[in-house]
Order: C-alpha cells, then structure tokens, then sequence
C-alpha cells in the first residue's frame, strides 16, 4: 500500500487501542492487542465479532489495512502449528498485508465501547454499573429502566436484536432492573439472583438455565454468542471513526448462528 497523507502509523493506532481498552491487567484466555503485523501504516479499518477467514476476506475487500476483533486467532489450549484454519487465516492477512487486533475481556466489560453496556443502552437501560467480575475484571453491568417496562414489551425489544432469541420469562410483571454479561455466561445467572434483579441476558443457555429461571423467579435470556456480542465491536469502530476522522472505518458482520 503507498502512504498517503491520510496513513496513519500501525503504532499509533495499537497505542491508542491498548490505552482505550487497557488489556494489560486482564488474565484472559489469550493475547490481547496485536496478534498479526502485515502493515506498517493505515488508512482503513474494520471491526468485527470473530477472526474466521469470512471476516477476513470481507475486511480484504473492504480495503483494510487493519482488522480489529473481539475472538482473535489464539486461545490457551489450541495449537501452536500454523496449520488448517489457523494457517489459512494468517496467510490471507498477510498476503492482503492487513494487521490484526484483537480484544477479548477488556471489550466485554468496557464501560465505554464494551459489549455489555452497548447492549444495556439499546435495550434502554440506565444508571449502568460495572458487575460480573471474572478474573479479576468486571465483563458485565447492571442497570434499570427509567420506568418499569412490562415484560411482553422487553421481550419484543430482545426479539428485534435476535431471531435466535431464547427466553425463559419467569421473572416479575413489570421489569425494573437486569444484568448482562455478554457470550457464554449462564452461570453468572447466580449473581443476577443474588442481586435481586429481574432480568438476566447472556449469549448462551446452559441446560440448567430454564430451571434456575422457574425456580428464581428471574427472567433469563440468551440471545445467541454471536449476536450478543456485535456491540462492542460496533461501538469500537464508532469510536475510531471519531478519534480518527481520516481513517475510513466499518463494522463488518460475519452472522453466525452460534
């Protein structure tokens, strides 16, 4: 790519992401912050939920230079080998020469770009507090509604961000208040409940979480990982467009009915 006076560093931008979302202090599942180098400058970015080879070739056709995700390319556990699908994936972002990022927890439970509070005010909650600590972070929040909202009219509001939508609404008539932890959380259900709040949304159900909801008189809803967790990224590129106006930015999503 030939720099032009819109290019900025590589440096600059992983610099202010690492300052906006500060990953340093979070034990995750895997690395934070650059995952690929294949640029040294940058004038177009996606974001995006996952790092599969269908997110990359988009970002690649887009134009990017950078592409910035929630699920990077390494997770504890997988292989080292640069092989199969990782393989594939890495050789496409170099051969575009498109750099990676990649953000897990520290974009959950951010409290500006981060999934859980994105979520929580497209649903219209307010007064949101940081909640759901995992690992020493919080990844979560709570908040209420401004007035308490019948439970068939949170339920349409669910439903028009997931047709994937599952619900067990065995909580109160109105609802108040709600908690949220983006992905794969059922279990922090228990804190909802402990918290004495009405409503519980995650990305997925655990096979316990029908039960748990009866039995706790609490609403639970999983609105797919996937789905639950396009927030952030989406705020994320939201931001950088602002922070950096010559830079072109776009949310890309990949769906994904997991």
């Amino acid at each position: 790519m030939a720099s032009s006076s819109d290019d900025l560093p590589l440096t600059k931008l992983t610099a202010w992401l690492e300052e906006l979302l500060e990953p340093t202090p979070v034990d995750d599942y895997g690395p934070n912050g650059l995952q690929v180098a294949a640029c040294d400058r940058v004038s177009r970015v996606v974001t995006g939920v996952t790092a599969n080879l269908e997110l990359i070739e988009a970002a690649r056709d887009f134009g990017a230079d950078l592409l910035v995700v929630h699920h990077g390319l390494y997770w504890n556990g997988a292989p080292f080998t640069v092989t199969g699908a990782l393989g594939r994936r890495i050789r496409s972002l170099i051969d575009a020469r498109m750099s990676l990022v990649g953000y897990h927890l520290p974009l959950d439970g951010h409290p500006e770009v981060g999934n859980a509070v994105n979520l929580a005010r497209t649903l219209g909650l307010v007064d949101l507090e940081p909640a759901f600590e995992h690992r020493g972070v919080p990844v979560g929040c709570i908040g209420r509604f401004p007035e308490p909202i019948a439970a068939d009219e949170v339920a349409r509001r669910l439903e028009a961000l997931s047709d994937r939508l599952l619900l067990f609404p065995h909580g109160p008539d109105p609802v108040r208040s709600a908690g949220i932890v983006t992905g794969g959380a059922p279990r922090d259900v228990r804190e909802a409940i402990d918290q004495g709040l009405d409503l519980y949304i995650t990305g997925e159900a655990g096979e316990y979480s029908q039960a748990t909801a009866r039995e706790e008189r609490i609403h639970f809803a999983a609105l797919g990982h996937h789905r639950s967790e396009r927030f952030g990224p989406e705020a994320l590129a939201a931001r950088l467009a602002e922070a950096f106006p010559s830079l072109t930015v776009r949310f890309i999503d990949v769906d994904n009915p997991a």
